[in-house]
């Protein structure tokens, strides 16, 4: 299976981004059967993922865009300024530490142009 297109979502009401973003995920999470657990992981992943990009987006905008491949969802959101995807993946989570870099399977940058850049998640069952 190849990575297909699932949505794309731009989010300017910040107060909505972290419920609207959990509950898509946990769709796409279902529609690929990621075990409970896992769901429960995306579900975190894309919490933590949009406080990230809350403090991070440029010009008060973010943009999610989603896709399912071989049994993972991914994610990707942006615009980020450059170097913002990084730092968002080594924030701590007060009393935790940083955690999305142990949720997801695999992370990275993806810069769009000179000065923003789009941080892209992708969460199966096979990390945790």
């Amino acid at each position: 299976m190849s990575r297909a297109p699932a949505g794309r979502l731009t989010m300017r009401a910040e107060d909505l981004r972290e419920p609207v973003l959990e509950r898509v995920v946990a769709a796409l999470a279902a529609r690929v059967d990621l075990p409970l657990d896992r769901l429960s992981d995306a579900q975190l992943a894309s919490s933590v993922l949009i406080r990230g990009a809350n403090r991070h987006a440029v010009d008060g905008v973010v943009q999610v865009a989603l896709d399912v491949e071989d049994g993972a969802v991914g994610l990707s959101v942006g615009p980020l300024p450059t170097g913002g995807g990084s730092r968002m993946v080594a924030e701590d989570v007060p009393g935790v530490g940083p955690v999305l870099e142990r949720l997801v399977d695999a992370w990275s940058v993806e810069p769009i142009d000179d000065a923003t850049e789009t941080l892209r998640l992708s969460i199966g069952a096979g990390a945790g």
